[in-house]
């Protein structure tokens, strides 16, 4: 009887309908344990809430130095952060492949993915940084900036691009020990390089002693600083860890899979990088409506991205899990974990937003006493409640259908949608028809929804079973 017929069908739902919570479907067994999702989770959420709050660190810190440093420093984290998002192309991809070798009880694949993914990583990091660096002028002025904000933020950007591939090989060893059911490990390094960032930031610009460090190229060496001693703490960590990648072994046909982990992860990266330049577009279109408007988007994005960090790791903790049951052939634990998850994942956006939507007013007040902006931002909590649901099914539902190999349908629906309806819906409503900030959540609100509930009918149908790779 074929795996999937009507009476097993049934079945599923009859399990849906009478458990909340099976803690069978979020367990597997690998060579190093069980390995729980929540255990994937948890560090999965700090690890991200640490890796963001660097920026806000560096901010706070140089906010008692100087405005124009801010400006500069933010602007260019802001191409900084596309960068980076850029480098996890390869190890999203090879985490992705590793989970599904691994899941299949081919270690020695596994163990080619995660030689693989390093190198390259390094190697195209290296590439990119200095040919980046070269132009940062040029790229700086893209952005607007002139006079000294210009300088400080070439200065800046240019020493940090130049040693980007600490943060490429951070992220590929990060994705190696997730894959393998270490992710604390990850966490360790990130806590430790945030510790470093804002200790020695505090030291170039407070100045408890005398340092040849100052101002924006300090705080960017310091960067720097930080971020290489996070590589060599993971590398050591994975050099001592009992893993038993054998990279000694390793030669140039192992790199051979390369093109798999691409196939994975370009896709993946692609839909990123187009939802990071449709927020920039989104953000000019709100310059339309003034400044106002941009200063409120920024205050509630602050608040909403405690939901959203929630939601986007427990999706990726997801990922990792079907990935490796996927690669067993465990169909049907795949398909049954992505429906708990999803049940779960929306009842928790759904409380925590209707919490921020009764409390919104005392929360804004953490930022601003601005009367404007509390008027602009009043509908717009209420909004964002189903904004945070339609987000619940987009985390879930990607992140299982990359973690099957089903990654083409994630890009092209990604794309589609965060033009059609984020950037020109965002147009219509706020802009034509005088909506203004409502109207641009509003479109958000479409394209969450609209993602969200296109990839759960296609986990449905069932067809990623078809993606392995």
């Amino acid at each position: 009887m074929n795996a999937f017929s009507s009476p097993h069908k049934k079945s599923i739902r009859s399990i849906v309908r009478t458990r909340l919570y099976d803690k069978s479907l979020s367990r597997i067994d690998t060579p190093q344990g069980t390995l729980s999702l929540f255990s994937i989770f948890l560090p999965l959420l700090v690890e991200s809430l640490l890796t963001n709050s660097m920026g806000t660190v560096n901010t706070l810190i140089l906010s008692q130095y100087s405005d124009d440093a801010v400006a500069a420093v933010g602007t260019a984290n802001q191409l900084l952060g596309m960068i980076y998002t850029f480098y996890t192309v390869i190890s999203t991809g090879a985490s992705i492949f590793i989970s599904h070798r691994l899941g299949a009880k081919k270690r020695d694949q596994a163990s080619d993915a995660a030689f693989t993914a390093i190198l390259c990583s390094f190697v195209l990091s290296l590439l990119v940084g200095g040919v980046l660096s070269l132009f940062a002028v040029s790229l700086m002025k893209m952005m607007n900036l002139t006079g000294q904000v210009l300088a400080d933020a070439t200065l800046y950007f240019r020493i940090c691009v130049s040693f980007s591939f600490f943060q490429a090989l951070i992220s590929s060893i990060s994705a190696i020990f997730r894959s393998y059911g270490k992710p604390k490990i990850a966490v360790a390094a990130s806590l430790f390089m945030n510790f470093m960032n804002a200790v020695l930031n505090i030291i170039v610009i407070f100045r408890p002693f005398e340092t040849p460090l100052y101002g924006v190229s300090g705080i960017a060496v310091t960067s720097v600083m930080s971020r290489g001693s996070a590589f060599l703490l993971i590398a050591v960590c994975l050099a001592k860890s009992s893993l038993d990648l054998q990279f000694r072994k390793k030669n140039w046909k192992t790199l051979k899979c390369i093109g798999s982990i691409l196939h994975i992860g370009l896709p993946g990266g692609i839909s990123s990088m187009s939802y990071s330049v449709s927020q920039v577009v989104t953000t000019s279109i709100l310059a339309i409506l003034g400044t106002t408007a941009i200063s409120t988007k920024i205050y509630l994005s602050s608040i909403f991205f405690y939901i959203y960090v929630v939601g986007m790791s427990l999706g990726s903790a997801t990922s990792l899990i079907i990935g490796w049951l996927v690669g067993a052939e465990e169909y049907d634990k795949a398909y049954r974990l992505n429906l708990q998850n999803l049940r779960i994942a929306v009842l928790l956006n759904l409380a925590g937003s209707t919490l921020i939507c009764i409390f919104g007013r005392p929360l804004l007040k953490l930022f601003t006493d601005d009367p404007a902006i509390f008027a602009l931002a009043a509908p717009i909590f209420f909004v964002d409640i189903f904004v945070e649901i339609g987000r619940a099914f987009n985390h879930i539902e990607d992140n299982s259908l990359r973690g099957a190999g089903d990654v083409m349908f994630s890009m092209v629906i990604s794309i589609f949608s965060s033009w059609a309806m984020s950037i020109l819906f965002s147009y219509l409503l706020g802009v034509r028809l005088g909506l203004g900030l409502t109207g641009c959540w509003i479109a958000f609100m479409m394209d969450e929804l609209f993602r969200g509930l296109t990839f759960f009918f296609r986990w449905r149908s069932r067809r990623w079973t078809r993606k392995y790779i």
